[in-house]
């Protein structure tokens, strides 16, 4: 049996956990929302530099060094919540920027920002914000 504390603990550690899962779905939906209504007009001719194109891979590198090697390294549940955000919120804007500035390559662009919120899935959510075992056998 568990006491009442430790029930209501409970709930309020899901909560956080599905506030993470709420944002990340509403990102996610958002970007594919805004292409279908926006990104699927004329294609742009290519730009003379054809980095002007890809801009938008800049910002997705820097969310997956976010996710990959910043978040993992956070313990606290509203620090990482944190570089969550500003990670997915790397991500959309290389979505953004497929659809109004890739040009030629606008759904490939595109795509790879939805893959960049898509890696922010927040199976790890859930370790943040849960209470640790501890004791001589933590595992049992």
């Amino acid at each position: 049996m568990h006491s009442r504390a430790e029930t209501d603990f409970r709930i309020v550690m899901s909560q956080e956990t599905r506030d993470w899962w709420i944002l990340w779905f509403a990102l996610l939906t958002g970007a594919c929302i805004l292409y279908l209504t926006l990104g699927r007009g004329p294609m742009r001719p290519a730009a003379a530099n054809p980095f002007e194109n890809l801009v938008g891979l800049v910002p997705l590198f820097v969310s997956i060094i976010v996710r990959w090697l910043v978040l993992p390294r956070y313990t606290d549940g509203r620090k990482a919540f944190v570089m969550f955000i500003v990670g997915c919120a790397l991500a959309e804007s290389c979505a953004l920027l497929g659809v109004f500035l890739g040009g030629p390559y606008r759904d490939d662009v595109f795509v790879l920002g939805v893959l960049g919120i898509a890696q922010f899935v927040p199976f790890y959510a859930r370790r943040l914000h849960e209470p640790r075992a501890q004791g001589f056998f933590p595992n049992n």
